[in-house]
């Protein structure tokens, strides 16, 4: 995790990882990390990038595609 907080070395990211996991958390009762690898959170993360949406309505959307 640490490798990936170097590599994209901004506060969105951490902000993001906070959002997604108080998400995971709200949704589902457990952590982030009981349906995402942190390799794969990476790939998330471009998503989210890519996208137009605030962090918190992406994280909810994405969310609750696995509910």
């Amino acid at each position: 995790m640490k490798i990936e907080q170097e590599r994209h070395g901004d506060s969105l990211w951490q902000q993001f990882i906070d959002a997604l996991s108080d998400e995971f958390i709200k949704q589902t009762g457990v952590g982030i990390y009981a349906y995402i690898t942190p390799a794969d959170l990476s790939g998330v993360y471009e998503e989210f990038q890519q996208n137009q949406m605030p962090i918190h309505n992406f994280t909810h959307n994405y969310v609750r595609s696995f509910v």
